[in-house]
Order: C-alpha cells, then sequence, then structure tokens
C-alpha cells in the first residue's frame, strides 16, 4: 500500500502541475488572442485549439502508451508542454496569431498524454481503492487553482518586461521541468510480457463500444461537464474583461476560485461515488451546474461571476469524477487503451467544439442564452441518465462489486 501511496501522490503532483499550465493557457490565452485580432469572436480560437488537439490525440496517446507504456507516454508529452510555452512566447514576440494557436495546439497534444494520470491512478491501486484514487489525483487541481495565477503573475512581471503576457507563458516551460521529474520517479507495475505464442486479441468494433450504455452514459455525463464548463469559463475572461469593463486581475481572481472548486471537492467526491454510486453523484453534479447558470443569469456584478463559476467548477468535479469512474464498467481488461482512448476522443472532441464556439457565441448572442444553452444540455443528459437507469436495472443483477 505504501507504493500505492507514493504513486498516487506523484500523480497528484503531476496532476497539479498539467492544470496550472492549462489555467494558465485558458486564463491568457483568450486575451493575447483579443490583443493579436481585436476580435472577440476569434479571441476564443487559441483555447479551443488546445481543446481540439487534446480530442485528437486521445485515442493515438492511448494506443501509443499501450505498446510503449504510461510513462514514455506521459514524459513525450510534457516535452510537448515545454514546446507549446515556447512556441507562445514567439508568437508574442512575432504578433503571429497563427503561431499562438499553433501552440495552444501543441499544449493540447500535452493534455492529451497527461489525461490519462486519472485512469493510471486506478491501475496501481487495489479495486476497492479505484474511485478514491481517481478522485485523489484530481485533487492535485486545488494546488493549479491556488498557484497558478500568482505564478503567472510572478513570471509575467520578472521576465520579457515590458513585453506583455510573454513572461506568463515561460511558467509553461518551467512547469514542463517539474512534470519530467514527478513522471520519471513514478514507479508504475512492470508490463505483462507477452508469451510467444500469444496472439493479441483484436479491439472491439466502435458500433459495439458506442452502442454500451456504461459507455453512453460515462461519455456524455463527462462531455456534458467538460463541455458546459469549458463553453463558459472560456468566454468568462472576455465577459468580465472586454464586456464589463473589469480589471484583468478580475477575470484572473474569478478563473482562480473556479479552478480551486474545480478541484478541491475531490477530497469526497471518490468517498461519495463509492459511497452512493456513479449516477447519483452525476445528477448532483448537474444541479450544481444548473445552480450556477441561473446564479450568472442574475446580474453582472463581481459576485455574479465568482458564484457562477465556483458552481459550476464544483458541478464539473462531481459529473466529471463518477463519470470516470462509471467508464470502468464499460469495458475489460484488453479493451482498456481502446474504450478510454475513444472515451477521451468524444468528450474533448466536444467540448474542443464548445470552447471553439464560445467567443463567437457571446459576440453574437450574449452571456444569458450561453447559459440558457447550458440548462438545454443538462436536461438533455437528465433523459440519458434516466434510459440508463432503467436498461441498468432490467439486466443482470451480478454486476460489477462497486456501485454504480
Amino acid at each position: 500500500m505504501e507504493n500505492v501511496k507514493r504513486n498516487i501522490f506523484l500523480l497528484s503532483m503531476a496532476q497539479f502541475v498539467l492544470l496550472a499550465s492549462v489555467v494558465t493557457v485558458i486564463t491568457y490565452s483568450s486575451l493575447v488572442g483579443m490583443m493579436l485580432t481585436n476580435d472577440t469572436a476569434l479571441a476564443t480560437i487559441p483555447s479551443a485549439t488546445a481543446f481540439l488537439a487534446t480530442a485528437s490525440f486521445a485515442f493515438p496517446a492511448s494506443m501509443f502508451m499501450k505498446r510503449f507504456g504510461r510513462k514514455a507516454g506521459f514524459a513525450f508529452g510534457a516535452v510537448c508542454g515545454g514546446l507549446a510555452g515556447l512556441f507562445a512566447v514567439m508568437s508574442i514576440y512575432m504578433e503571429s496569431f497563427a503561431l499562438l494557436c499553433f501552440a495552444t495546439f501543441v499544449h493540447g497534444i500535452y493534455q492529451a498524454f497527461a489525461n490519462f494520470y486519472r485512469f493510471t491512478a486506478m491501475e496501481v491501486s487495489p479495486i476497492s481503492f479505484h474511485k478514491q484514487a481517481v478522485s485523489y489525483v484530481i485533487l492535485g487541481g486545488v494546488l493549479a487553482g491556488l498557484s497558478a495565477p500568482t505564478l503567472a503573475g510572478f513570471f509575467e512581471s520578472n521576465y520579457f518586461e515590458p513585453i506583455q503576457y510573454a513572461g506568463t507563458y515561460c511558467l509553461i516551460i518551467a512547469l514542463s521541468i517539474v512534470a519530467q521529474f514527478l513522471i520519471y520517479n513514478i514507479k508504475l507495475p512492470p508490463r505483462k510480457k507477452v508469451a510467444d505464442d500469444h496472439v493479441p486479441v483484436s479491439n472491439p468494433k466502435l458500433m459495439d463500444v458506442l452502442k454500451r450504455p456504461a459507455f453512453i452514459c460515462a461519455s456524455l455525463s463527462a462531455t456534458a461537464a467538460y463541455g458546459s464548463m469549458s463553453f463558459i469559463m472560456t468566454a468568462t475572461p472576455l465577459e468580465v474583461v472586454e464586456v464589463c469593463g473589469y480589471l484583468v486581475s478580475d477575470a484572473a481572481g474569478v478563473i482562480q476560485w473556479h479552478s480551486m472548486s474545480m478541484f478541491a471537492p475531490a477530497v469526497i467526491t471518490g468517498t461519495l461515488i463509492a459511497r452512493y454510486g456513479s449516477v447519483k453523484i452525476i445528477l448532483l453534479g448537474m444541479i450544481g451546474m444548473l445552480v450556477s447558470t441561473l446564479a450568472a443569469k442574475q446580474g453582472l456584478e463581481l459576485y455574479n461571476f465568482y458564484a457562477a463559476l465556483i458552481l459550476i467548477g464544483m458541478g464539473w468535479n462531481f459529473m466529471f469524477t463518477a463519470g470516470t469512474t462509471l467508464l470502468e464498467h464499460a469495458y475489460n481488461e484488453e479493451e482498456k487503451a481502446y474504450v478510454q482512448g475513444l472515451n477521451d476522443l468524444v468528450v474533448f472532441g466536444l467540448a474542443g467544439l464548445a470552447t471553439l464556439s464560445s467567443g463567437f457565441m457571446l459576440d453574437r448572442v450574449g452571456w444569458n442564452v450561453m447559459n440558457n444553452i447550458v440548462i438545454g444540455i443538462l436536461f438533455t443528459l437528465l433523459f440519458v441518465i434516466i434510459w440508463f437507469t432503467k436498461v441498468r436495472d432490467s439486466g443482470p443483477k451480478d454486476r460489477k462489486e462497486a456501485v454504480i
């Protein structure tokens, strides 16, 4: 168990490094995009390219790690994170919006590999501890929420002045170096040796996986969580600074508290899932997201933004963590890499489209209508969950020991 705790701690710290990097990219890329284009509709494209890269490389990343191992994949991803920071600094100096988009795309590749930290947590822990392990790794994001804005401010004020935002992206380079150190020290179980006469099991058919009720519910729950959250979060700095006229520091403060709320509930999320089941915790997260939209629609004071972004962050945590643990019921050991990769392709592909449309929708329909769209997504997911519950309860009762 000592090795388990050590690995979970290192994975949690690697998650912290990843999310500090992601928070920095999301918070500042829209602002840099606005600086380079002076167009709200285009400003969120850099953040969207990161999500699209994450989606595009989710399946290849899973297959890569199936062949070469988790550590090789995580190390390659961290290299991409460092390159992304370098390209972003260059884009500001060259005043190149295209290079900025390429930088965030490369950062998305880093995220595609690092998103498998949460699945690795289950692989290095006993089955009775799976839900807590996932939750504790996600908990690493609390440190990201606490420290990312302060770290970004430190790098901004100490490097490459007076070029605005250039120093901020140096933080991403530094974080990628820390990630390499953490990854190197993770002690993963040795990969199983394959006998010479072993015949590899072919991957399941795509439609077979897509028709599995557990996959549908788990994947759509995580997609609704990530898509809705990124749709609102990406637009928030623009709404706060460009529309409402608040300071950049105000927007950073809102995103900081939002980031903390995304990960702080992980202290109890795993325990709640183990006790009450994934489905009930997904529903609890949906309630949090629904209340967040109501808070956002009440006004444009800073406290409205804080309340809305904190609540949507908490909702994301419950829905995304529970969706991850529910996915475990959709595959066996041989199918793991294929189904996990396909899940992240769906989740981050649709989240990328939501992020891509965020600036355009803010410019065309406004903040209130964007929150109405989130309400529509949540009610659609509710019907999916009701269907899944009926299908599950009508099936065999000898399901896995974990509560669904």
